[in-house]
C-alpha cells in the first residue's frame, strides 16, 4: 500500500514538475494544485490504511450445546498454569451463549485454550484456538468428533 501511494505521489509531481517546465504560469499553478490535492489524497489514503491496519480484538460468542449447564468455562493461554476467571459465572444454561473477549494487547499469535466443564464433572478442552473473532459451540463428550469438543459455528435457532 505505501509503495502504491509513494508511486501516485512521484507520478503527480513528475505532472507538476513537467507542466512547470512548459512555462505557463497557469499551468504551473493547476499541476502545484493537482500534485498537492493529490499529495492530500495520498496522506489520507495512509491515515486510512493505519486506522485499517488497527488490531480487532479477538471475540469468541461460546454457544452451550452440551445438553446440559457449563459450571466452568477458561480461556487462557496455552502452557499456562493460570487460567484465570471461571468465565460461565453462576454457570451457563444448555441454550446460553456468552461472548468472551481477549484484550487487544493479547499475544496474536499465541494458541489460546478453551475449556469448560459440565454440571456431570466432564470436563473437555480445544488447546489450539487463534486470536480471531469466531462463534464456537460447545459439544457433549457424545457428539464431540473424536478429539474435538467444540464447532466452529453458532447452533440453528
Amino acid at each position: 500500500m505505501k509503495l502504491k501511494n509513494a508511486a501516485v505521489v512521484a507520478a503527480a509531481l513528475a505532472l507538476a514538475v513537467g507542466m512547470t517546465a512548459c512555462g505557463s504560469s497557469s499551468s504551473s499553478s493547476a499541476a502545484s494544485s493537482t500534485a498537492s490535492s493529490v499529495a492530500s489524497s495520498v496522506a489520507a489514503s495512509s491515515e486510512a490504511a493505519s486506522s485499517e491496519a488497527a488490531v480487532e480484538p479477538a471475540e469468541y460468542t461460546v454457544y452451550n450445546t452440551t445438553g446440559s449447564t457449563v459450571s466452568e468455562l477458561y480461556l487462557y493461554v496455552s502452557g499456562s498454569e493460570d487460567k484465570g476467571e471461571n468465565l460461565a459465572g453462576e454457570g451457563l444454561a444448555d441454550g446460553e451463549n456468552v461472548v468472551l473477549t481477549l484484550p487487544e494487547d493479547a499475544d496474536q499469535s499465541a494458541k489460546y485454550v478453551l475449556e469448560f466443564t459440565t454440571e456431570d464433572g466432564t470436563t473437555q478442552s480445544f488447546d489450539t484456538l487463534s486470536y480471531e473473532v469466531a462463534p464456537i459451540s460447545l459439544l457433549s463428550a457424545d457428539a464431540a468428533a473424536g478429539a474435538t469438543p467444540i464447532a466452529f459455528s453458532a447452533p440453528e435457532q
